[in-house]
């Protein structure tokens, strides 16, 4: 019946020191003075790099008319320049590389020492909690079993007076023994009971004791569990910090990723610049040796009339005597005149040879567009250090830049014939002047669509979107520049535009939107609905209203729209490319234009498109990881049914299969003749790529026969 006492349970260890203690104030400080430093020192040296890009643009402007070697000189400071900036930016990369880890280190550790230390508290509480019950209800059962014990004595002192009261009719001897006999009994079992209730009495005062003992120890752990409350929300807060510097130490990452596809980008076009300016030095000196040589023999050709002419003169001389010569000056004079006059009409040839030649284009822009061909251009980007091949390029772009040749498996060259193509040293500039009509007609009230087709690694998110803020930005940025500039501009003709913007992807043919964080993703999915005017439009997609007020908000609103769809967007690691895209993504620009004087509305839209890369399994290494493996089968599966409805077009079939893939049925309103379409082919020149390039090049000239008819402006008029 004895009941063993509970043990009392060890005092709880001191709380251990945060691990952010140990840090020393010195090391803290100085990593903060490096953050600081290295987030001052960016924007700086950009400032000056700019600085220095415009002193060298001006200067390039104003010796645009000297002499080679004046160019030279000039192409050679920009190059020293370029390589200055590069090395600034791999400073800037190491830098952040450096800042990471520590953070990363930090935050882990902390988490997991929170994590075990409230696991520890938290068996210690329920322990204790169990302790006190159990004490509780032993302290209650021995109440029970005193009571019971004391009316149980009670009941035998009255059997006891009752049994003595009953016994007159019995002899009294029998009956005092008896009764003697029973009280005896009932004294001893007084005597027990009392035993037991003095034992009882006694646990019960240990009982309480125990009790007492556990409040206070209860009392304590509640003391301690408020400290640890309190250290757990410290933790907390520390917590947080580290969350928020983790969240800067992954914006800093994707700092550091678009530096590094900037560098690589300057250092692809810095390294076509040299070999363009290789090239112009080398035809340069063929010239110059050419034009040496010429002007040796013009120059002995001339030394050998002179001499005839002396010997003529010293003749005529001494036929003539001191005949008036006056007559030949005049002669001189004359002959002075018609030179002028044939160098003027060679300059006004010269001037209207090029006025020809842009009225040309211009009718060629003006037959395409009433053909509703879709238009080609192709581009070829530079090599990259990651290619590991010499600089031995398949593509040789004609100075026409319309006429390009590519060389085949068996080295024979094939020729082709775009809209437009640009050589490996074209900038970004000078691909989007070339696109900007098409943004314009966007404006207008027209469908535009631009998607960007090629193989993985060819440059086509490079061409969509481009890298930093300045020369390297894509077709992306520098749109919705160009309609932010145009709005401003048409606001004192009385046109306010809104605009709204669109991001998604097509991933394994199911759409994702690209502008959701992913703590907000439901389960919803995005499916392509056609409203009353039977116009195509993904429903539930989220839209951001782009500020057309300030320029500047405006832009820095598209530069956080992208931030957010480069983190959401699926890329993988692939043979072929590091960040390679495994869905199609377009970027949607809803405009709409009314005008308050004459009542005129106008909706216009521009999708670009930014395909993912069709490509090999046994070149991307796809095949060996059952994940890539669906995704490539996905893509190549969508390119085909593009390549489908573009035979179908191009072959004038009544049914074209729209909707054999989720890409091509979102597109159908730009592909079905409502609108404008360009498609931008980009190639690879190494010579690895060269099959690849060639298909591209078979399918862009198919898709550049085809005629959609002219294209239909969105526009209404109200009372």
């Amino acid at each position: 019946e004895n009941i063993p006492r509970r043990e009392r349970p060890t005092a709880p260890l001191p709380p251990r020191p945060l691990v952010s203690a140990t840090a020393t104030p010195e090391h803290s400080k100085n990593e903060s003075d490096n953050e600081s430093n290295c987030s001052l020192n960016v924007p700086q040296q950009n400032e000056a790099l700019k600085a220095q890009d415009g002193d060298s643009f001006k200067r390039e402007s104003i010796t645009g008319e000297t002499e080679p070697s004046v160019q030279l000189t000039d192409l050679k400071s920009r190059i020293q320049q370029m390589q200055h900036r590069i090395n600034t930016l791999e400073k800037e990369k190491m830098e952040l590389s450096m800042s990471k880890a520590p953070l990363e280190a930090r935050f882990q550790q902390k988490e997991d020492e929170w994590a075990k230390d409230r696991s520890q508290l938290e068996q210690e509480h329920e322990m204790l909690k169990n302790a006190a019950k159990l004490a509780d209800e032993q302290f209650r059962s021995i109440e029970m079993q005193k009571n019971l014990l004391q009316e149980e004595n009670a009941k035998y002192k009255l059997d006891c007076l009752k049994a003595g009261l009953k016994a007159g009719s019995a002899p009294l001897q029998e009956s005092r023994n008896d009764a003697w006999s029973k009280q005896i009994q009932a004294d001893r079992e007084i005597t027990d009971l009392k035993d037991k209730v003095r034992n009882s009495e006694d646990e019960i005062k240990g009982l309480k004791l125990d009790k007492v003992s556990l409040e206070s120890e209860i009392m304590g752990t509640n003391l301690e569990l408020e400290s640890l409350f309190k250290r757990h929300y410290d933790l907390q807060n520390e917590f947080e910090t580290l969350v928020s510097n983790k969240t800067a130490a992954r914006d800093a990452v994707i700092q550091l990723e678009a530096l590094t596809v900037e560098h690589t980008a300057t250092s692809a076009q810095l390294n076509a610049v040299r070999a363009d300016l290789a090239a112009t030095k080398s035809s340069l000196e063929v010239s110059t040796k050419k034009a040496q040589k010429k002007l040796e023999e013009e120059k002995a050709k001339l030394q050998f009339e002179i001499q005839v002419l002396k010997e003529k003169g010293l003749i005529i001389n001494e036929d003539i005597g001191d005949r008036d010569i006056g007559n030949d000056d005049d002669d001189v004079a004359v002959l002075r005149a018609r030179n002028q006059e044939y160098q003027n009409c060679i300059a006004e040839l010269e001037i209207q040879l090029l006025k020809g030649e842009q009225m040309r284009r211009k009718m060629h822009n003006i037959i395409q567009e009433l053909r509703g061909n879709i238009r080609v251009f192709v581009r070829t980007r530079p090599f990259l250090p990651g290619d590991g091949v010499s600089q031995n390029s398949s593509i040789c772009v004609l100075s026409d830049e319309e006429n390009m040749t590519i060389l085949d498996r068996e080295s024979k060259k094939v020729s082709f014939k775009f809209d437009k193509i640009f050589p490996a040293s074209s900038g970004q500039d000078q691909v989007f002047q070339e696109v900007s009509d098409f943004v314009q007609s966007a404006m207008d009230g027209y469908n535009v669509c631009l998607f960007s087709y090629g193989q993985t690694g060819s440059g086509k998110t490079h061409t969509m979107q481009g890298s930093g803020k300045s020369d390297m930005r894509g077709i992306i940025p520098r749109s919705v520049e160009q309609i932010l500039t145009q709005a401003a501009t048409l606001q004192s003709q009385n046109w306010k535009f809104t605009i709204h913007t669109s991001f998604l992807e097509l991933y394994n043919e199911n759409f994702r939107d690209l502008l959701v964080k992913s703590s907000d993703k439901s389960n919803v999915k995005l499916m392509i609905k056609r409203d009353s005017k039977g116009k195509s439009y993904v429903e539930g997609l989220t839209k951001v209203q782009i500020i057309t007020g300030d320029k500047i908000k405006g832009l820095n609103q598209l530069e956080s729209v992208i931030s957010t769809a480069a983190r959401s967007r699926s890329v993988a690691r692939t043979r072929m490319n590091a960040q390679s895209s495994r869905s199609h993504s377009i970027f949607m620009l809803h405009l709409r234009g009314y005008n308050e004087e004459t009542k005129t509305c106008v909706n216009g839209s521009l999708n670009l498109c930014d395909l993912a890369g069709s490509e090999r399994l046994d070149r991307s290494g796809a095949a060996s990881d059952a994940k890539r493996l669906k995704e490539t089968q996905a893509i190549n599966k969508s390119l085909s049914c593009l390549g489908d409805v573009f035979n179908a077009l191009a072959n004038g079939a009544s049914h074209i299969p729209y909707r054999n893939s989720k890409l091509t049925y979102l597109l159908q309103d730009c592909l079905s003749g409502d609108g404008k379409a360009l498609m931008f082919v980009n190639l690879s020149p190494t010579m690895d790529s060269c099959h690849e390039s060639l298909c591209s090049l078979k399918f862009a000239q198919r898709v550049n026969r085809i005629e959609l008819g002219k294209p239909m402006k969105n526009i209404q008029r109200s009372n």
